[in-house]
């Protein structure tokens, strides 16, 4: 579950024991921005950039992704949130994309 709320002071860093956390995810345009709450640690960074994204009613059509502003590196989909950012950390939900990379297309 993600809450969307002002951050409370002194709350950034979070308990790291805790089974959830928090942290701040903007949109690569720096048009929409949103303070996830209350989010599983154990939850796959896939999912919960899938969440954040209809939540800031993003096109479902687009496979969204999240990277990290600390370390700039983008989550791994499959491996759980908590292993990869912590608490308070900001973050930036990217579209997936790819340059090409198809193989030549060969002509008879």
């Amino acid at each position: 579950m993600i809450r969307t709320t002002e951050p409370v002071a002194g709350s950034a860093g979070g308990d790291p024991t805790s089974s959830t956390m928090s942290f701040h995810a903007e949109d690569v345009t720096g048009t929409f921005n949103i303070n996830a709450r209350d989010v599983q640690r154990s939850a796959p960074a896939g999912s919960v950039a899938a969440a954040i994204a209809r939540q800031l009613a993003l096109p479902e059509s687009v496979a969204w992704t999240l990277r990290s502003e600390t370390t700039g590196a983008y989550l791994d989909d499959n491996r759980p949130i908590g292993e990869q950012l912590e608490s308070g950390a900001r973050t930036t939900l990217t579209a997936k994309t790819h340059l090409g990379g198809h193989p030549p297309i060969h002509r008879r």
